[in-house]
């Protein structure tokens, strides 16, 4: 057995040597790093399960500041992930880090 590092979470983890790939499940307690987002266009269905998107043109504003006068001269203050991402666009979900021990691409 061989122990390497997880280059986004630097945590240890433990291969055989003749590995040629490995998928770490990145679990630092850093929720900024063990998590990624990703662009909701439409219902999806991975490995975290699956969900729906309800149309967008019945949700409610999601800028605080909508018709006030920060609004009209540029501001957005929407809710954002720990990453800066906004909350309404995106979705959060655990990052797996896919490692080649071989080198290469």
């Amino acid at each position: 057995m061989v122990v390497k590092i997880c280059p986004r979470c630097q945590q240890r983890y433990i291969v055989d040597p003749h590995c040629e790939d490995f998928v770490h499940e990145c679990n630092s307690g850093n929720a900024t790093l063990d998590n990624e987002d990703v662009v909701v266009i439409g219902n999806w269905d991975d490995y975290t399960g699956s969900g729906i998107v309800n149309n967008a043109l019945t949700q409610g504003t999601e800028n605080e500041l909508f018709g006030t006068r920060a609004d009209i001269e540029g501001e957005d203050n929407e809710p954002v992930t720990n990453r800066g991402n906004r909350k309404s666009t995106t979705r959060t979900r655990q990052h797996l880090q896919f490692i080649n021990l071989k080198g290469g691409n």
